[in-house]
């Protein structure tokens, strides 16, 4: 039976802030994407907890959404309820520094610094959101959220908030327990990551070059997901696509960028479906010329066809 009865729907509208066929390209990096059916934003973690096991009871299905990277949603958009997560807190005790799931990364890493903390300058290079960072490990400059990572705060739909450690959050290469393992679905609260004392101006510094470096390396300032493929073992999938000649390839307005290989730019009217079929000529021209399977970073959700 459909989720679209009438006492979910009228459950649905009747939540606070609640808006019907919200636009959700310009929710995310890409710029890209259909309308979600229903759309709310929220920052009280209680309260998402609440809306988050009203679906769960209703069968509504639901998607969590941060900072809107490493994301490809469908022009279709997205069926039920899409929560935009918003709590942006975040307290710096010692040397560890608790952080709300929609914190940008870049902006914890300023927090840092301006705390005279080091050891999280690699995530001025992330750009997406805490809560987005945890669910896929994310990390820059071959460094990694795993590596100073203390704690997760967060629960699963029909239980109780908990803390989660490292290994309940199987963190791997870009994936995690809540993106690819038994807590899919689960909402992260909050995040503790630990960090050593330290000359914090020198820390920004070193994320002013890094920064420059990565300007001069990456598309930043066009509408991208970040990278689109993760790195094979040994090897980078931005050499693998640049070698297959590739860079410059386009379907449609999407086209991947002549300056980094794994980035997919939408130069202004791209559709998902767009991207979606330069990713999957990139993945097979790279099998065809080296023999290699490219796996994607970047999600699809949504209505695909």
């Amino acid at each position: 039976m459909s989720w679209r009865k009438g006492s979910n729907l009228t459950w649905l509208r009747g939540l606070a802030g609640v808006r019907q066929g919200e636009a959700l390209a310009t929710r995310t990096s890409f710029g890209i994407g259909g309308p979600a059916e229903y759309f709310v934003e929220m920052a009280n973690p209680q309260a998402i907890q609440v809306v988050l096991d009203g679906c769960r009871l209703r069968g509504i299905p639901y998607l969590l959404l941060g900072a809107g990277t490493n994301l490809l949603i469908a022009d279709t958009g997205i069926e039920g309820l899409v929560v935009r997560v918003v709590n942006r807190d975040h307290e710096v005790a010692g040397t560890r520094i608790r952080a709300g799931a929609g914190l940008k990364m870049m902006r914890l890493a300023r927090i840092a610094a301006d705390a005279n903390l080091r050891g999280f300058e690699f995530a001025i290079g992330v750009p997406g959101s805490v809560g987005g960072a945890v669910y896929q490990n994310a990390g820059c400059w071959g460094k990694e959220l795993s590596q100073v990572l203390v704690e997760v705060r967060g629960f699963q739909p029909g239980a109780d908030a908990r803390t989660w450690s490292l290994n309940d959050l199987q963190l791997g290469y870009r994936t995690s327990a809540l993106r690819d393992g038994p807590l899919h679905g689960s909402l992260v609260i909050d995040a503790t990551i630990q960090l050593e004392r330290g000359d914090g101006e020198e820390a920004k510094r070193l994320m002013t070059k890094l920064s420059n470096e990565r300007n001069e390396t990456q598309p930043i300032k066009t509408k991208n997901c970040g990278s689109v493929f993760k790195n094979p073992p040994g090897d980078s999938a931005g050499r693998l696509i640049q070698a297959a000649g590739l860079k410059g390839a386009r379907q449609g307005a999407a086209v991947i960028s002549a300056l980094h290989g794994n980035f997919i730019i939408n130069q202004g009217g791209a559709t998902a479906a767009d991207v979606a079929g330069l990713i999957e000529h990139a993945r097979a021209e790279v099998i065809r010329r080296f023999g290699v399977e490219l796996e994607p970073e970047v999600e699809l959700v949504g209505k695909w066809k």
